[in-house]
Formats: C-alpha cells, structure tokens, sequence
C-alpha cells in the first residue's frame, strides 16, 4: 500500500519484452530495499528482483505491461518512485495500492508560478464513475486532486512543489499517464452494484 507522495526520481535504463518483461531501473533510495520487497514504479507496484549498486530489477506481469505506459517510455527516462507504507507513516495523499486501471492520454497543459493545470481523456466511459469533484486520483503514482470532470475528461491542479519533485515535469500533450482510481470509491460502487 502506498499514499502517492512520491520519494524521488529513478532513471529508466531497459525495458526488456522477452518471454519474462523486465524492467531495470536506476534509483538512489534513501533507506535500504531489499530484493523481494514491493516499490511503486510510476505509480504500479513491482517486486524488486535484483539489486546491483543502484539499479534494481522488477519482473513484470503481462497485465502490468498491458496497462502501464511503461512500453511508451525511452530509456533514460525520468520515473517516480515510492516506497510502501510503514505503520508509522503519515498519510499525506491517499490510500494507493499501486494496481493500475490503465492509463489516460494527456490533452492540455498550462503551467503558472503559482499551479499548473494538467488535463486528460480517457476512452473508457465507466471510469467516469469513480472520478468525484475534490476526489483524489493517482497519476504516475502521484496522488492528485481532481478539478474538474468532463464526458471524457478530467483536470487537476498541481502545485509548484509536486511539479518540480516528480515526471510530471517532463509531461507532453499526447503522452500516455498511469492511472489508479480512488480505491474507496471502487469498493463503495462495486458494493452499491452488488445490492442493486
């Protein structure tokens, strides 16, 4: 489990399509992660396979490359990076399981001193249902609060600080973004589905 409060950047070095994907990833961790362990990489949570110095290793599941933009990404790439919760960890954004729904394509950007306003579309209409006004949503694994919501669309507002500490930086229109929906708004629907 995570929040989307990203710790730091790795550098993508490969993704590897074989009969097993893998992806190696150059991160400098500030605490010690051992192989076996569980790290959100662009918001997807992967078991860390192999570690030399500081590139790690995570085996990816065929639906992990399916639905992550991970495929998308040049090597060199800058991506975000979280460590799980511990039971002492303050819980700044939201409750992130790191199980993506897919991704959403990005449609505009305005960037001000102040807060920029990131917009996406996505083509599958039932995701409409779990994106609420002030909601939260998670996008490359960074936990963000939803501005508006259009048919097809969303907005959000990133501050300063979650703009210059995450990929988000290095957005461009027509990029692919991953995307986790609010987790306790999937079980209050999927319950309110099951007493219909």
């Amino acid at each position: 489990m995570f929040t989307g409060i990203i710790l730091c950047m790795g550098k993508l070095i490969a993704l590897k399509k074989k009969n097993f994907p893998e992806l190696s990833v150059s991160i400098q961790l500030p605490r010690e992660v051992r192989v076996g362990d569980s790290v959100a990489i662009n918001g997807a949570c992967l078991t860390v396979t192999g570690i030399n110095s500081r590139e790690y290793t995570f085996d990816l599941s065929r639906e992990t490359l399916a639905l992550a933009n991970f495929s998308d990404i040049p090597s060199g790439s800058m991506l975000n990076i979280e460590l799980p919760l511990t039971l002492n960890t303050l819980v700044s954004g939201h409750l992130v399981s790191g199980h993506l729904d897919g991704t959403v394509r990005t449609k505009s950007i305005n960037k001000s001193a102040e807060r920029s306003s990131l917009s996406f579309t996505f083509n599958k209409p039932e995701w409409k249902s779990f994106l609420v006004y002030k909601g939260s949503v998670a996008l490359n694994g960074i936990s963000l609060t939803v501005s508006e919501i259009r048919d097809s669309s969303f907005s959000v507002e990133v501050i300063p600080h979650t703009l210059e500490i995450t990929n988000l930086k290095y957005l461009r229109i027509g990029e692919r973004v991953n995307l986790e929906l609010d987790l306790i708004g999937k079980y209050i629907y999927n319950q309110r589905s099951l007493k219909s």
